[in-house]
């Protein structure tokens, strides 16, 4: 027989009862204590576990008022067939003699993103904050206390004056640097391949921007507060004058720090930069937060570039190890959620862009599906497009040879 999933009674004032949101799906298999669905009131919130392990069937519609006791939900043990699932003891509310509607027997419940837990829902209206865009280290991306209270911590600890950037020279010398930037979700070992099997003419820095690889992960305010902590870094290393290459929004913050004048930049070569418009595929952001397995990782990699053997098997290890962090991860969402939010690039570079007098070079990519390639029409007339067929967002990965050559000719330049 069914196993029946029973409405519980949550407190002694209470004979009714509604379901503020499955955690599963309508013929989801679950297994003996898996939490199945929420109860929340103003007084408690409260998680149900699963009776037995089977598939659950005849989940009743969120949000339908029901008696307690009543069955909300069957569970079928292995062997067993579906079966019609009793309706569970509804309360009337407008029209008593009006049948309730019920959800369709096939239909999933919605998933609401992000799926908060009740103390992380409840923390969140705690401290006055909405998790529009947090993503959870939870089963199917469920956002949990400690999500919440590591985003908080991003958000709110002020980055040392102090404290530099993780920094590292792929390659030393005498004479003018290079200094490169990544782009969201990366670190500086994103460069590596640039220069594979290649020595360059000129010395090369790279580094981690605040909220990445090993560098300290508070979330600086705004991209000024961003520009100012690579600065410190960059004259920590005695570096005052450079050439600057960025990718996506490495190259944003490239481009912010020539505007600003405190390091004397020389040159300019942007790779697919953020900051010229507003749009961003807001799903690869959340997405590749999410992804935990190389299964559910490879593809959103794969968006990034138009050939998806530029995706290398030591490429997925490397995202997925950064995935395992999750205050690595909590902090990179607090990064997206402060520049990206809702979906949308905050930051603005054309302005700064349209400021410089020095050789500015600008890489990107036709087939690009993170930022559009529509967006390189509001570059100033100062910047030099290379428009690159059959090249999606990774121009210094998919055409290194291409991308390191224009690179060199603007370090020449400057020089």
């Amino acid at each position: 027989m069914p196993v029946p999933v029973i409405y519980p009674k949550v407190s002694l004032e209470t004979s009714t009862g509604r379901i503020a949101r499955w955690l599963v799906a309508e013929g989801e298999t679950v297994a003996t204590g898996q939490l199945i669905f929420e109860i929340e009131n103003d007084k408690t919130a409260v998680e149900v576990e699963a009776p037995a392990a089977g598939v659950i069937q005849g989940l009743t519609a969120e949000g339908e008022e029901v008696e307690v006791g009543a069955v909300v939900a069957n569970v079928l043990v292995p062997g067993e067939t579906p079966v019609a699932t009793p309706r569970p003891e509804l309360v009337p509310t407008a029209a008593p003699h009006a049948a309730p509607a019920h959800r369709a027997p096939s239909a999933a419940p919605a998933r609401r993103a992000p799926n908060p837990t009740p103390l992380a829902r409840r923390i969140a209206r705690e401290r006055g904050v909405k998790l529009d865009g947090l993503t959870g280290t939870g089963p199917h991306g469920r956002v949990q206390k400690k999500d919440v209270l590591a985003w908080l911590e991003a958000l709110a600890t002020p980055p040392a004056d102090d404290a530099p950037l993780n920094a590292v020279w792929l390659r030393r010398g005498t004479g003018l640097p290079v200094v490169l930037l990544h782009g969201f979700s990366a670190d500086l070992n994103n460069w590596r391949g640039l220069f594979a099997g290649v020595k360059p003419e000129f010395p090369v820095l790279a580094l981690d921007l605040p909220a990445h690889g090993a560098s300290p992960r508070a979330v600086p305010a705004d991209l000024d507060a961003l520009a100012a902590r690579i600065e410190a870094t960059l004259l920590a290393e005695g570096v005052t004058s450079a050439v600057l290459g960025g990718h996506s929004f490495g190259a944003a913050a490239a481009a912010r720090i020539a505007r600003r004048g405190r390091i004397a930049v020389r040159g300019l070569c942007l790779f697919a930069p953020a900051g010229l418009g507003p749009q961003i595929d807001g799903s690869f952001v959340d997405g590749i937060l999410r992804a935990r397995s190389a299964a559910s990782l490879k593809p959103w990699l794969d968006w990034l570039v138009q050939d998806p053997a530029t995706i290398t098997a030591p490429f997925v290890q490397a995202v997925l190890a950064q995935r395992a962090d999750d205050g690595l991860t909590a902090a990179m969402t607090a990064f997206a959620a402060r520049f990206f939010p809702d979906g949308t690039q905050a930051a603005r570079i054309t302005d700064d862009l349209s400021a410089l007098t020095v050789p500015l070079r600008v890489v990107f990519g036709r087939r690009d599906r993170v930022l559009p390639f529509a967006q390189t029409q509001s570059l100033p007339g100062n910047a030099a497009l290379h428009a690159l067929d059959d090249c999606g967002h990774m121009p210094h990965l998919e055409r290194p040879a291409l991308a390191l050559r224009i690179l060199t000719e603007v370090w020449r330049s400057a020089g």
